[in-house]
């Protein structure tokens, strides 16, 4: 039995940035890459879904006309239907395999003005893709991830060098992550300490920036770790992130102090704001040309992978929010055993599970964190061994296996249960998404102003204004599964969940204050939410703000 990865790219913007030999360079690089997923039980099948005589073998219709994201999803959903894949691989960056833009869930024009998000959710959900039903893409239930790139570059070693390392990745001892280059801004170091917490690792080894800078000594002596987490700012077609303490915004890291310097097996997980953005160096809005973007010098260094958002950002000042409880548990997946993939679906479902569990309703930050985040590498790649055989705890340990030990369970059946436990998963938390209902109100109920007060005193100074911006209507109705033991269905590896919905709904209101601050470097946004009942009860309060 072997495990199926899909990978898919359009031809036509492949010829359209690569010379006739550029493009040999990068079949045979693809051709190598096939190769090595076999001899790891993966069955890899790379497809151009506008390539009509490769799609009509699959009993599929090829994308003609103009290739949008549209239609590459409804030709990748005809693809998974007939192939049911593992793993998903869109191969090429943007101005390859376009990705979705979607309305920005705290859109506000005091605030967050993101106009849209770019984003892969929709090729991660199994529904078909409705721009103004957010059900739709918001909750992935598919292991997907992107091998980009360089936009606007017609150099293809961007690609040849990423399918170089992935053909050769092999899991590595736990310990060879033990050591970990962690990086957070001056202003958001008690956040950070908990960030080094949930990692199982010392707050004490957290880089706090500013006094640490890109090219000091400490930076310098821990390039070398293995597991990389940055909770600083970004900016939009940077080729660095920045540090916050005491007015200054200090270069943290930089793509150009990370040429030559990053480990292959790196596994890199960013919070900042823009952190995932691919960018061509020589357009004329980015910030440093020619600098390179951040994430494509980590891959094209032989880093297994990147996960980091495609907009602005929210995190917690004081103590983990959004985006630090996606990237913190990617990374800990990644380096407990899981696939690169597997970890980035597990950290955003398990995320908005736990929020429900909590008896919380995501609010705009949350939703927005949800479909941000982007995996930048080869979803199938497992930093480390799984744990769920004598074979991988011996690998994990460093050690060879004995001969003739085997998992009692083939990895690709467990896998193939794991990916049918997440799309029931999946299915249940979309059908406990809310529904949310802007309104502009041009004031709050008293009980509801004065706890945004006190929530807004933790990160206020002198130069910051607070303005109401908007006020959602949130209707919940309750879902839940009921467990029923099926042994036909366990043996068979569905997890035999069936979906009940509840007639019981609530409805409660979510108001959003928001300030902006203008710094030469970087944008510095706050967002006090205040959760109430329809009687202006206060349900719970939090603050976020941009990296």
């Amino acid at each position: 039995m072997q495990s199926v990865k899909l990978s898919v790219t359009c031809r036509r913007h492949l010829q359209k940035k690569y010379s006739t030999a550029a493009l040999r360079q990068i079949d045979k690089a693809v051709a190598a890459w096939i190769k090595a997923d076999r001899g790891r039980d993966i069955r890899t099948l790379h497809v151009a879904v506008d390539d009509a005589a490769a799609m009509k073998k699959l009993g599929v219709k090829a994308v003609t006309g103009a290739i949008t994201a549209h239609k590459v999803k409804r030709a990748l959903d005809a693809l998974v239907a007939r192939l049911t894949p593992d793993y998903i691989v869109l191969f090429g960056a943007a101005d390859v395999v376009p990705m979705f833009v979607v309305p920005n869930p705290s859109a506000s024009e005091s605030g967050d003005d993101d106009e849209a998000v770019p984003t892969d959710n929709p090729y991660a959900c199994s529904k078909s893709f409705v721009s103004s039903r957010r059900s739709s893409y918001l909750v992935p239930d598919r292991v997907v991830g992107r091998i980009p790139d360089l936009p606007g570059s017609t150099d293809p070693s961007w690609l040849l060098d990423y399918l170089a390392h992935a053909a050769t990745a092999r899991p590595r001892p736990v310990a060879d992550y033990a050591r970990a280059l962690m990086i957070c801004t001056a202003s958001w170091r008690k956040a950070g300490a908990d960030c080094a917490t949930t990692l199982g690792r010392s707050p004490a080894d957290v880089l706090i920036s500013p006094p640490t800078k890109d090219r000091g000594p400490a930076i310098v002596a821990r390039r070398t770790a293995r597991l990389h987490m940055i909770k600083c700012h970004g900016v939009d077609e940077d080729s660095r992130f920045y540090g916050e303490g005491g007015g200054a915004f200090p270069d943290a890291l930089s793509s150009p102090t990370l040429l030559g310097r990053t480990v292959p097996g790196t596994v890199a997980g960013a919070m900042c704001c823009y952190g995932a953005s691919v960018f061509d160096p020589a357009s004329p809005t980015a910030q440093h040309p020619p600098e390179f973007p951040i994430p494509s010098v980590y891959l094209k260094q032989g880093a297994h992978g990147f996960l980091g958002s495609s907009t602005i950002a929210w995190v917690g000042p004081v103590r983990m929010m959004c985006a630090d409880w996606i990237v913190t548990a990617f990374l800990e997946r990644a380096t407990s055993g899981a696939s690169l993939g597997r970890a980035a679906l597990e950290a955003r479902q398990d995320y908005l599970r736990w929020l429900q569990q909590q008896g919380q309703e995501p609010d705009a930050a949350d939703e927005k964190t949800l479909i941000q985040f982007l995996l930048l590498g080869d979803p199938s790649i497992h930093p480390v061994p799984p744990a769920t055989s004598a074979t991988g705890r011996a690998r994990r340990a460093g050690r060879e296996p004995a001969a003739g030990l085997a998992a009692t369970v083939p990895a690709a059946l467990q896998r193939q249960r794991r990916r049918a436990a997440r799309f029931e998963i999946g299915g249940l938390l979309r059908a406990s998404l809310p529904e949310r209902h802007v309104t502009s109100p041009k004031a709050a109920p008293e009980s509801v102003a004065a706890e945004a007060r006190r929530a807004a005193a933790a990160v206020t100074t002198a130069k910051m204004r607070w303005t109401l911006g908007r006020a959602d209507r949130v209707m919940t109705t309750a879902v839940a599964p009921e467990l029923a033991p099926r042994a036909a269905a366990s043996v068979a590896g569905q997890p035999g969940l069936r979906v009940a919905r509840s007639a019981a709904a609530r409805q409660t209101y979510q108001y959003y204050w928001v300030s902006r601050q203008k710094t030469d470097r970087v944008k510095r946004i706050s967002m006090v939410t205040v959760q109430a009942d329809s009687r202006g009860r206060v349900l719970g309060s939090r603050v976020v703000v941009s990296s």
